[in-house]
């Protein structure tokens, strides 16, 4: 079953500039993650916030735990920031999606 992931209510600091860092570490633009449906990030309310849909859980998880946290800890460690930083996760159950 598809998956939201949001993810808001980040550190002081954190916006569109360590993001961008992080999906440079990535490769994103030029690897997207298998199972990655639909991803924006921005403001919304004044807050940073990413919000992705996911074909699955796993595909979330193993795309988290394979890629994104070694490049946030990367990218943190070069900015001196905390690398367990914590943000509000809100996941949701996808009861559909259009994909053109």
């Amino acid at each position: 079953m598809a998956v939201a992931i949001i993810n808001t209510d980040f550190p002081e600091g954190f916006g569109a500039e360590m993001y961008d860092a992080v999906n440079a570490e990535m490769g994103i633009a030029s690897d997207p993650p298998p199972g990655l449906v639909f991803h924006w990030a921005g403001d919304v309310d004044g807050k940073f916030t990413i919000t992705d849909v996911w074909e699955s859980r796993d595909a979330y998880d193993a795309f988290s735990n394979e890629r994104l946290t070694p490049a946030i800890e990367k990218v943190a460690a070069a900015a001196g920031a905390p690398a367990d930083a914590q943000q509000r996760t809100i996941e949701a159950p996808v009861h559909s999606h259009i994909k053109p």
